[in-house]
């Protein structure tokens, strides 16, 4: 069964006002689609893999796909940050893509300051993003809830790593042999799908600010940034992350890794997995199609991975 295609995801007015707030030579148009996706070499033998994917319910409805990523990636560093537009909110699409956008901008440029601390970097995007979305409800204009969205952000310069987030969704990071963390914690409530703080709340930016967080230099840990449409059918994120991993790289996962009820596309298990793919970002799309009851929600995964693929994969499997 064919589903609608989404709406024109922006009127002409509210163009304008994203081109008066975003970096130069943003992709707007980049952002209109069902999915975005990319896969970036980093320096040192680094992969950073992202793809963000429209789900089940909006495509149903023919509405927009409320996530979105954005990277940046140069000698001096790199930068991702994935945001999950609110529900609830008008136009949370705008709010998230303008969010990640201008925090990857920002971060990106003072990544090319020497001078400027890693966390300090991060600190300007976050102050960054909120601004940006405070401007967009200026000259939209619109009421700031109206552009509601989560934002996480990871960063690295050299072999030092930060990332920061505000709402739900995770970040998670480690090694099948050492066993994988939550560095940040996120603001998700009781209950799936309350969330304590969304950019640009008053206190959402103090949230966010507080939260960044300097990673220990690592030449083998795997980092990993989701948003909700992920996490919640993976949860516990930490604990079921090697048999995420292991089906990204086409192994089996390691018992009691991979969440009861969720199927996995087979058009990308009988590939080989992802990271194996003669294209890993359109693999992984196909991938954040996976299955689970109840599960429709639009997904965001980005993976900054080390280098030496063969040794890595075979140990994510076990």
């Amino acid at each position: 069964m064919s589903l609608p295609p989404a709406t024109p995801w922006c009127p002409e007015e509210w163009r304008a006002a994203l081109v008066a707030v975003l970096p130069p030579a943003c992709p707007v148009e980049e952002a209109a689609g069902d999915e975005r996706s990319a896969d970036i070499r980093l320096p040192d033998g680094w992969q950073l893999l992202l793809a963000s994917r429209r789900g089940r319910l909006h495509a149903h409805r023919g509405a927009h796909r409320e996530d979105a990523a954005a990277w940046r990636a140069e000698a001096h560093g790199w930068c991702v940050a994935v945001a999950d537009g609110a529900g609830s909110a008008a136009h949370s699409r705008l709010g998230s893509f303008t969010a990640a956008e201008c925090a990857a901008h920002a971060v990106a440029a003072a990544l090319a300051m020497p001078e400027v601390a890693l966390e300090d970097a991060l600190a300007r995007g976050a102050h960054a993003a909120q601004q940006a979305l405070a401007w967009l409800a200026e000259r939209a204009p619109c009421d700031p809830r109206a552009l509601r969205t989560t934002l996480l952000v990871a960063a690295g310069r050299g072999s030092a790593r930060a990332v920061m987030q505000v709402g739900d969704g995770a970040i998670i990071c480690g090694t099948p042999a050492d066993g994988f963390r939550q560095p940040v914690a996120g603001h998700g409530g009781e209950y799936a799908g309350e969330v304590s703080h969304f950019l640009p709340d008053p206190g959402a930016l103090e949230a966010l600010l507080a939260s960044v967080t300097a990673l220990p230099p690592s030449a083998d840990e795997v980092l990993l940034l989701a948003t909700d449409g992920v996490e919640d059918p993976w949860y516990p994120l930490a604990r079921t992350a090697p048999g995420l991993l292991a089906s990204l790289a086409g192994a089996s996962p390691p018992a009691g890794t991979v969440p009861t009820g969720l199927t996995l596309p087979a058009a990308v298990a009988d590939n080989g997995g992802v990271l194996t793919a003669a294209d890993p970002a359109a693999a992984l799309v196909a991938w954040l199609g996976f299955e689970r009851r109840g599960e429709n929600d639009d997904r965001t995964l980005a993976l900054v991975r080390p280098p030496g693929s063969r040794a890595w994969l075979a140990s994510a499997a076990r």
